[in-house]
């Protein structure tokens, strides 16, 4: 089924994006393209799904025990519930990013899992004031955080995985905190970011919005052919990959306050700038770049608040790019409409085989 719906033309990993992304990082050099690494997630990873169009949830079999098979329908169930409590189109309506649609999937699955989590440890004969929530999340954090620590493992796919772990933790927080009545909330006003997410549930999260003008004037002859939003998960992530601790990583993300990541094509080569602002530690990020960028045409120059990572496919290119002057910023971005990418993760009502309720929970002492 997921196959089937693929366009052949969109595996040959010669598109701007699938070029772009790699240059970055956040997919691996040696991945076909950014089709075949979201294809390649969906079926291996999958485990169940619910299917708002048709309002029918599928599982794959793959041998469950009872207690994993339970949840599983547990967690699909809750997706058909709030679609007829809350409807989808609320939580989507403001995705035109990746980073938007992180934290709009991390209410839809972070909802579910906990959901899941509460019926069966429920029928197990637990209270949720017993479970020790904070241990679980732990556990399900933990496993995303290896796929970041693999380097072959596509920074993309740790963003798919990502709203099953930190968004189980924030709908856990606002309903044991706030009452089954955090969740209305959570569905009519979703983050806007992974930062809200990784931060805590209902927190004002300062966020600096790039205006238009918010890249160098390009290089003669490139012309951007894609424009998105990263948000906070992708700097942390980019950051371990690049030699920075787990600690410092998450310290400085949190510190993110915005950023544009731009690909430009000339037709025979990609080049890819990424804009981040910080409200600290920009200078900790331009460094551990360029401590790693051995063997990559990639550097990372400070600008005020900002660092831009440049990226490109020859020496040449990226000299040509570091050349350009920061201050100007003569030439507009494409403006936040259908050119820009938005989410590049997946996962939707989806059900992930890497998540497993243990059984016994955790429990308070």
């Amino acid at each position: 089924e997921i196959r089937s719906s693929i366009d052949l033309q969109e595996l040959t990993g010669e598109d701007a994006s699938t070029r772009g992304l790699r240059l970055i990082g956040f997919i691996p050099e040696a991945s076909e393209s950014l089709t075949a690494t979201q294809t390649e997630f969906r079926i291996n990873q999958i485990a169940a799904y619910y299917s708002s169009g048709n309002d029918m949830i599928t599982v794959v079999d793959r041998d469950y025990e009872e207690v994993n098979a339970q949840a599983l329908l547990a967690h699909e169930f809750t997706h058909a519930i709030q679609e007829r409590q809350f409807g989808f189109a609320g939580v989507w309506a403001g995705v035109n990013s990746e980073d938007t649609m992180l934290g709009a999937r991390s209410v839809i699955e972070g909802d579910a899992q906990h959901t899941e989590a509460a019926w069966v440890y429920e029928k197990l004969g637990y209270l949720p004031e017993e479970i020790d929530w904070d241990a679980i999340h732990d556990d399900y954090k933990e496993w995303v955080e290896e796929g970041v620590a693999d380097a072959e493992t596509a920074l993309v796919d740790t963003a798919s995985l990502f709203p099953y772990a930190y968004g189980f933790a924030f709908m856990s927080e606002a309903t044991l905190t706030n009452g089954l009545g955090a969740r209305g909330l959570a569905f009519g006003a979703p983050p806007s970011s992974a930062l809200e997410v990784m931060s805590a549930p209902f927190g004002v999260a300062p966020m600096f919005d790039f205006p238009n003008v918010a890249h160098p004037s390009p290089v003669e002859g490139h012309m951007q052919e894609v424009q998105d939003r990263m948000g906070a998960w992708y700097v942390y992530g980019f950051l371990r990959r690049n030699g920075v601790t787990e600690e410092e990583a998450w310290t400085t993300a949190l510190s993110w306050r915005g950023d544009e990541l731009a690909v430009y094509d000339t037709g025979s080569e990609v080049a890819a700038v990424w804009r981040v602002r910080f409200e600290e530690s920009a200078s900790l990020v331009r460094d551990a770049i360029n401590a790693e960028a051995e063997g990559r045409t990639q550097t990372a120059v400070l600008f005020e608040e900002d660092v831009f990572v440049l990226a490109a496919e020859s020496d040449q290119a990226l000299l040509a790019w570091a050349d350009r002057p920061l201050d100007t910023m003569t030439a507009a971005l494409v403006l936040k409409d259908g050119r820009r990418q938005g989410g590049v993760s997946v996962g939707t009502c989806m059900k992930s085989l890497d998540f497993k309720l243990p059984n016994p929970p955790p429990l308070l002492h």
